[in-house]
């Protein structure tokens, strides 16, 4: 290592006479000296100072310059195989520098005259070069860092857990507009209906109920839902699923998955784009997106996204529409300093809205065989959402490296239910009749706000620089929830002769319920070094949580209820290790422990017990052609008390009991990113086993169902090559193992107890997804998906109420957009 290169980089002799050119990328002209030069890299994503003294310690390189203009930059770092000027040119890239080469490996830091027509490149390509935080316009099905799991900027690799991320490009490549189209093709997650609006979200055999945007909790409510799982995917970057529990950046939830949604942020080059979709079922949807400089310097920049849509659906008598508005304003209020305000709006609203599904079992005991068409809801049934989030931040840079970043956020949440469904009871077999309708009118409001403040930044101990981010974070939400109830009149017909048409129902507010949920924790976690191979991650967080569930009834005959929940100083260690065999291939480890108050009450209307418990997880991972392909093997174990199980009733009336000892243990395997120039892929095999303490299945509250133990997820698009550039082709397949679930059969003959509950089986299945695109010329493209090509007939769930749910029939989507 030369003496030269250490003693002109650690006093940050680094930076240059130079004024900024703001391309995206500056190549630096490469001495012939150091053409042949080239050696394996790992430096990860930080200021453009210390990752320049890194890059020169490790490439035995002199850097000559100035301080003043590096300072505060910042660096993407590098992960490859590199000359020494192609390595400046990759650290280089955004800060608009230069590196030129003075002999005697020697380079001086120079800011790229403006005049000089440096060569610029978008980032269109997939590259190691080119990949970061920011997924869009890479081409990529892979990131090149992200912070989901412990709030450090790492790469998948370099996480102690199982990760995938589904970017925007795969996003658009497989037409996923909506969080459950997105999710159903992510591997590792699996995809039930409750009815025509909700969804439940699995990951290792346990329903996910962590979801984050940008980092930011959110309550998530499997009830009232207020629209989580309906949210639409045009304002996002990328998806971020962390498997297994990340309690110490939530605080609580399930160990399944976190699914954080990362938004697209400000570019500093003008661009803008209009998509037109056309669809199956009169499917119509138009969206705007522009984004740029709002500054003749480019130290403002905003965007703005913009969707309509309008879509019916195979069910009858079905009718959705959305409204997306999306604004966010970034400023540079000084080098160091980066203010963010942002304004997320997500209004939608269906008609023929269904609760629950059709009924499973005749009178006799016999099986339906209702057509997937059947809509079971009134056709003036509806599930009105909106929801508005209101989120600023600030980013300090500080000495040395360090960065402090306050965040506010407020999502406000809004249901308005008036749900009448011909779904209760057993039809007679011949007739049709003796069925009832599932009505009820439900409204809810709510609000979360959160305040989170973190600090971080690299630090030295023993000779070795190690990384360390400790914060706080506070949030509150509050539930305004007006009491109407239920009420479950005949059909007055057959169910045969149902369209839809039922008088609408006058039910009257009978209370209110209030809830509010309180949580506080303390965080730190570090990442030390003790070795260039072995990195080793610790952490905890010190939480608080309390809440108050109040119901006033206004009949003086019928008790109110009232819950309260508090318990402080509860505490989440982490601990993960990753030990690198090579450039390639890493070996890690890592443990939480689980804890998640829960809302679901007994018989006595008691809250049940927070669940607790423990995950562990160990695996192998790689990271191919500069980190363009990520390959990882993860097997774990999950043990949890207090998982509860529905017993009885309807809705928020449901009454749970709790499981001891749910254990869940499994294996899964994926594979992202570029497996050849232009061959993208996605791949996932994951296998789970869940039990109970006596070798039982653990069902889903609401659903009654199992989880698949395995599911399979494939998707790959490729580029063709030559003069076929402009084609794009690609498909996918989705293979789960059976599952089942719990639905009373009637029995005529039994007159005690009229029937008794039977399992109903979904047996594996798989389903096909096509994909073409034609790229007319650099403005103009159009897109078609194909999903269930065969039309594969399968139940998306079963027993919610004892009901069930088809899945989409096959159908066509065609997407045509305009890229200013």
């Amino acid at each position: 290592m030369s003496q030269p290169a250490r003693f002109a980089l650690r006093p940050l002799a680094l930076a240059t006479s130079l004024f900024c050119l703001g391309a995206p990328m500056v190549y630096a002209a490469e001495s012939p000296s150091n053409q042949e030069a080239a050696r394996s890299y790992r430096i990860a994503a930080g200021s453009l100072v210390s990752v320049l003294n890194s890059f020169a310690e490790q490439s035995g390189i002199f850097i000559a310059g100035h301080n003043n203009l590096a300072a505060g930059k910042t660096s993407p770092g590098m992960n490859g195989s590199y000359t020494p000027a192609a390595g400046l040119q990759r650290l280089l890239q955004g800060s608009g520098l230069q590196a030129l080469p003075q002999g005697n490996n020697g380079y001086v830091l120079e800011q790229v005259p403006a005049n000089t027509g440096a060569l610029e490149l978008a980032a269109t390509t997939i590259s190691g070069q080119d990949l970061g935080a920011t997924t869009e316009d890479t081409r990529s099905y892979t990131t090149g860092s992200m912070a989901s799991a412990t709030g450090l900027p790492l790469s998948m690799r370099e996480t102690p857990q199982s990760v995938t991320v589904i970017t925007r490009q795969q996003m658009d490549d497989q037409g996923s507009n909506s969080i459950a189209d997105t999710l159903r093709r992510a591997p590792g997650v699996s995809v039930q209906n409750y009815d025509s609006e909700r969804w439940e979200f699995s990951s290792r055999g346990l329903p996910i109920t962590n979801f984050q945007y940008d980092g930011v909790n959110s309550t998530y409510d499997g009830v009232y839902d207020y629209g989580t799982t309906s949210t639409d995917m045009a304002v996002y970057d990328h998806l971020e699923i962390i498997k297994g529990s990340a309690g110490l950046l939530s605080g609580s939830g399930d160990p399944s998955a976190t699914v954080n949604l990362i938004r697209k942020k400000p570019t500093k080059a003008f661009k803008a784009s209009v998509t037109q979709t056309f669809g199956s079922w009169d499917n119509y949807r138009t969206e705007g997106d522009i984004s740029g400089p709002l500054t003749e310097s480019g130290n403002v920049r905003g965007r703005f996204v913009g969707v309509y849509q309008d879509r019916q659906s195979y069910l009858d008598h079905y009718q959705n529409t959305k409204d997306i508005a999306y604004g966010i304003l970034e400023a540079d209020l000084t080098p160091d300093t980066l203010l963010t305000f942002g304004i997320d709006q997500q209004d939608t609203r269906s008609r023929g809205a269904s609760w629950t599904g059709f009924p499973m079992f005749f009178s006799d005991g016999s099986r339906t065989n209702f057509s997937r068409s059947f809509n079971p809801a009134a056709d003036w049934s509806r599930r009105d959402f909106q929801n508005q989030t209101l989120f600023a931040s600030v980013q300090q840079k500080l000495a040395n490296d360090w960065s402090l970043k306050v965040s506010l956020d407020r999502k406000r949440s809004q249901h308005d239910t008036l749900l009448a469904s011909a779904s209760g009871g057993n039809p007679d077999p011949v007739s049709g009749e003796n069925m009832y309708m599932f009505m009820g009118k439900y409204k809810g409001d709510q609000v979360q706000n959160t305040l989170d403040v973190n600090l971080s930044g690299p630090f030295s101990l023993l000779g070795r620089e190690h990384e360390l981010i400790m914060g706080f974070m506070a949030t509150r939400s509050k539930q305004d929830v007006p009491v109407y109830g239920s009420i479950y009149p005949p059909v007055g017909g057959s169910i045969f002769d149902w369209h839809g048409e039922y008088a609408k129902p006058d039910i009257a507010r009978s209370g209110q319920n209030d809830i509010v949920q309180r949580q506080t924790g303390a965080y730190i976690a570090t990442r030390l070094k003790p070795t260039d191979d072995l990195s080793v991650i610790l952490g905890t967080r010190v939480s608080t949580f309390s809440s108050t569930d109040n119901t006033d009834f206004y009949d003086p005959t019928k008790a109110d209820n009232r819950t309260t929940y508090r318990q402080s100083g509860v505490v989440t260690p982490y601990a993960g290790i990753v030990y690198d065999l090579n450039d390639t291939w890493s070996v890690y480890t890592s443990y939480t422990q689980i804890y998640r108050p829960q809302n679901s009450k007994d018989a006595d209307r008691k809250l049940l017990d927070p669940i607790e418990g423990d995950t562990y997880e160990a695996g192998l991972k790689a990271a191919f052609y500069d980190g363009r392909l990520n390959a990882s093997f993860a097997a774990f174990r999950i043990e949890q008390d207090n998982v509860a199980e529905y017993v009885s009733g309807f809705e928020t009336d449901s009454v749970y009991r709790p499981i001891a000892g749910a254990t869940t243990k499994g294996f899964e395997a994926e594979l992202s990113g570029e497996v050849l120039d232009g061959w993208n892929v996605s791949a996932g095999y994951t296998y789970q086993h869940t039990r109970d303490a006596n070798n039982g299945y653990v069902y889903s509250s609401v659903l009654q169902t199992t989880t698949p133990q395995q599911v399979v997820r494939l998707f790959s698009s490729y580029r063709l090559p030559g003069a076929l550039e402009n084609v794009t082709v690609g498909g996918g397949v989705n293979w789960q193992s059976e599952f089942f679930g719990n639905v009373f059969q009637p029995n005529p003959n039994d007159t005690v107890n009229f029937g008794q509950y039977a399992r109903i089986t979904q047996d594996s299945y798989y389903l096909v997804d096509l994909m073409a695109r034609y790229r007319f010329n650099e403005h103009l493209s159009t897109t078609l998906n194909v999903k269930n090509l065969f039309d594969k007939k399968y139940y998306t769930g079963l027993g919610n109420f004892g009901t069930g749910f088809y899945g989409e029939p096959r159908s066509l989507q065609l997407a045509t957009k305009w890229d200013f």
